[in-house]
């Protein structure tokens, strides 16, 4: 009688404790495991009340999970859909046959930071359309063969790949690629990646190749045969990636990236177009050095980002429309120069387009990049190109180097003369005078030679025209010129110096554009008058914006120019002048504001995120003001400056803190 009583007492708590599973429960994994196991899961009818698993779940079960740290190994036959991957869990097929139900929505998710491992031939069998999406940062991890076929494999239109996500490779063995295109489905904003970590050896057919998203070789491996090999947004990777004779390799989605450590050789006879034609950009993210040729398309920005790019070959196809984007600290380097002319295809920001040339250099590598802005600034940067050239030689000792600088109308200060002759400075801790006399060519272009460069060790250069570089060559310099608004009149106020020249004669010029100046007045001063206060009223100024600059001429006829003031004829408006140069170097630096009327202006300094890392309250007079800016406290990088003031702001600058 007490044996029936414990008996009926065990199976009480039995049914208590472990209540049975259903076909129709949810299930999750509660520990590493075989899927066929009952260890490894749990059930629960409402996603709420869970229990030890009675049943294997099947493709009839409600969302099956597989949770965070575990690895559930697939080795036998088994039905499934609705089953969700999450952070840090693997799911392995590595045996039997792995039947994927298609139900409603996705049938397996794969989630960020999750991974379904294929590790056997067939890999899953998809019923009808049934579909596996794998999310930004999640893994489809493949390591059998014989699943990388056109259209086939993982290829197929059941895999939906999302941005971001990743198809990692992990055979020593080539992959498919006659006629092949992996993520054939995707949009041209969704960007996954094709991911190796192995040395793979030789892979490429006759018929083209495309991957559409990013290649990253972690892996040795060689493209050989003549089809093209399209990676539409850029190589990564740690290994090398050989394509000496292979048919072209091509980059031309909208948004690409090139980075990594490993060398990158593109075909030695196609080499590499970038580009699309109609608009692509293109992102270094890391150094790098590529082998052989680069073709920049129509439209193509190359953005260096800071780091170097070096080229053992040519980069063609430089334009204002394409070019490499140095953003005043990327360096574009090319390796070996010797007699011929190698191009330089530069520019400080998509907008502005400063290439070079260099010939002559000795087989030595040279680094170019150039900024917008004069940095350090000269004597009288209005009267020069408001560029800074950058060149770095490593290899040997430079000699005599033939250089070939271009810029275009609108390059330049308000009071350079684009007609004159100019002359070269090299800075060296100060500034240098290394050519003079120097005669433009056409279209811009200045050619000259330099003896001064020096191993390892960057040289800003700048264009001027005569005397503009060091001040002793000045013979009228400007002590101030500024202006103040008066209701609806504009007050222009400067002094001058006579520095060598007995008569001076000073015209104020105002502008409404920044570029095409007219005289209002002007007005002739012995040296003595010269130094006393000059002031001007422009009663009838124009609506908007006007610009003022002072045009001097002294008894010999040489022309200089002062710098621009702008004031606003408006009932309210405020304007921040363009930062020159926009590379800080002793973190201060004067901020030119135009402003309308006497008003309070906030100054606010953020990061490239928005953030806010700075605020300053200033008080404006209605003109022009000068506001000092200390940045002593922000770490070297690139920030962003505007002003607010009663709920408006002004125009976002940029500046580097260096």
């Amino acid at each position: 009688m007490k044996k029936l009583i414990f008996l009926f007492a065990a199976l009480f708590f039995f049914n208590l404790f472990c209540i049975a599973s259903a076909p129709t429960d949810y299930f999750r994994s509660v520990q590493t495991g075989d899927w066929n196991a009952l260890s490894t899961w749990e059930s629960s009818p409402d996603n709420a009340t869970w229990s030890a698993a009675t049943l294997i779940p099947t493709n009839a079960a409600n969302i099956i999970s597989i949770n965070t740290g575990h690895t559930i190994t697939v080795g036998t036959n088994q039905d499934m859909d609705q089953v969700i991957i999450y952070i840090g869990a693997t799911l392995e097929h590595n045996a039997g046959t792995l039947t994927v139900n298609d139900g409603a929505g996705d049938d397996i998710i794969v989630l960020g930071g999750g991974t379904f491992h294929i590790t056997v031939n067939p890999g899953p069998v998809f019923s009808g359309s049934a579909t596996m999406r794998i999310f930004a940062a999640g893994t489809l991890m493949l390591s059998a063969g014989g699943q990388t076929g056109a259209g086939t494999g993982v290829n197929a239109s059941n895999y939906i790949y999302g941005h971001q996500s990743v198809l990692e490779y992990t055979l020593p063995l080539a992959f498919s690629t006659s006629g092949v295109t992996y993520f054939p489905n995707v949009a041209a904003d969704t960007i996954p990646t094709f991911r190796t970590t192995n040395n793979i050896g030789i892979v490429g057919a006759i018929a083209n190749t495309t991957f559409n998203g990013i290649f990253e070789a972690n892996g040795n491996i060689t493209f050989a045969n003549s089809g093209d090999k399209i990676f539409r947004n850029g190589i990564l990777g740690t290994g090398n990636i050989d394509g000496t004779g292979s048919g072209k390799f091509i980059i031309n989605g909208n948004t690409a990236v090139i980075g990594g450590t490993g060398l990158l050789t593109v075909p030695t006879v196609a080499g590499m177009d970038i580009g699309n034609g109609t608009g692509c950009n293109i992102y270094l993210a890391s150094a790098k050095t590529i082998n052989n040729n680069i073709a920049l398309l129509n439209n193509t920005y190359f953005y260096l980002l800071g780091s170097s790019l070096t080229m053992n070959g040519d980069i063609t196809g430089g334009s204002v429309t394409s070019h490499v984007v140095t953003n005043s600290l990327g360096t574009l380097i090319i390796n070996n120069i010797g007699a011929t002319p190698r191009g330089f295809p530069v520019g400080a920001t998509a907008a502005t387009f400063n290439p070079m040339f260099i010939s002559n250099g000795g087989g030595l590598n040279y680094g170019v990049r150039v900024e917008t802005g004069i940095n350090p600034a000269i004597a009288v940067p209005v009267n020069a190109v408001n560029r800074t050239w950058f060149v770095t030689p490593a290899g040997g000792t430079p000699g005599t180097v033939n250089t070939n600088f271009f810029y275009y109308a609108g390059d330049a200060n308000a009071g350079f003369n684009y007609a004159a002759n100019l002359e070269l400075g090299q800075f060296t801790g100060v500034w240098n005078v290394i050519q003079t006399g120097i005669v433009p060519a056409g279209s811009y272009q200045v050619a000259t030679t330099v003896s001064s460069f020096a191993e390892d060790i960057e040289a800003p250069l700048v264009l001027a025209n005569l005397g503009a570089i060091l001040s002793i060559n000045e013979s009228v310099s400007v002590n101030y010129f500024t202006g103040i608004k008066h209701s609806d009149k504009h007050l222009l106020k400067w002094q001058l110096t006579c520095n060598s020249t007995p008569n001076a004669t000073i015209e104020l010029e105002r502008s409404t554009d920044g570029r095409n100046y007219s005289s209002i007045y002007s007005i002739s001063a012995m040296a003595l008058r010269c130094q006393q206060p000059f002031d001007y009223t422009d009663a009838r100024p124009a609506k908007g914006v006007n610009y003022y600059r002072l045009k001097m001429a002294d008894d010999n006829g040489k022309i200089t120019y002062s710098t621009v003031v702008p004031l606003i004829n408006a009932v309210n408006r405020i304007d921040v002048m363009i930062i020159a140069p926009s590379s800080i170097v002793n973190r201060s630096f004067n901020l030119k504001v135009s402003s309308a009327e006497k008003v309070q202006m906030e100054l606010v300094i953020t990061d490239m995120q928005g953030r806010i890392l700075q605020k300053q309250s200033v008080t404006l007079i209605a003109g022009f003001n000068t506001i000092p800016v200390n940045v002593k406290n922000l770490a070297a990088g690139t920030y962003q400056l505007f002003g607010n003031s009663a709920g408006e702001r002004t125009r976002v600058l940029r500046f580097v803190a260096q």
